[in-house]
């Protein structure tokens, strides 16, 4: 009786064991996205697809200085190459 129990306790624990691993390695593999506090936060409605699923896909965050005016904004001479150089 002793042996059944030890061995039925051995097949439990591995059993287990295997699941919680499996369940660490894909935890432990999870990539966030960017942008998933604005998706979870604050999601625009363009973030969706037709189906209305929340597209994950790349994105350009686009920050402008305060008192931008688009209007005066010329890219013939506002846009110089050194400003896209690393130095």
């Amino acid at each position: 009786m002793q042996y059944l129990i030890t061995a039925l306790a051995f097949v439990v624990g591995l059993t287990l064991g295997w699941l919680a691993a499996e369940r660490y390695i894909a935890f432990m593999q999870h990539v966030e996205h960017d942008f998933e506090n604005l998706f979870e936060k604050n999601p625009h409605p363009e973030l969706f697809d037709e189906d209305g699923n929340l597209d994950r896909g790349d994105y350009m965050a686009i920050t402008f200085d305060p008192g931008f005016d688009p209007e005066k904004w010329d890219p013939l001479t506002d846009i110089h190459s050194d400003d896209f150089l690393d130095e």
